[in-house]
């Protein structure tokens, strides 16, 4: 993995913690932050992601190995999937991503994020 491919891969897996964790300043007051900005900032490129802010975020409760490669293959959705997924509406995504939610006992997403 290159550095831009890396640098990309640990924004992905920062905006999907922050979506687990209720939202970048909720993620941010976990790790230490007064509320969302740096997160904002690392998940928009402003910042770089620092292996001391991966470890922060791998001590959260249920983020161990978080920003794991091989982790998030062994999560990925099958190809087939994706595909489909990405010719649906935007609002059709999050309707899935809810019910996904749902059956896993995790916080609904309500509005644009």
């Amino acid at each position: 993995m290159d550095n831009d491919e890396q640098s990309n891969f640990r924004r992905e897996r920062l905006e999907a913690l922050a979506v687990h964790m209720g939202g970048r300043a909720a993620l941010g007051r976990a790790i230490g932050y007064k509320d969302g900005a740096y997160i904002n900032h690392m998940v928009n490129g402003l910042r770089p992601i620092t292996e001391k802010t991966i470890a922060q975020c791998e001590q959260l409760p249920g983020a161990a190995g978080w920003f794991s490669d091989a982790r998030f293959q062994e999560l990925a959705l099958s190809r087939e999937v994706v595909a489909a997924i990405s010719k649906l509406d935007p609002t059709e995504v999050r309707r899935i991503e809810n019910l996904l939610r749902g059956m896993l006992d995790l916080p609904q997403l309500r509005g644009q994020q």
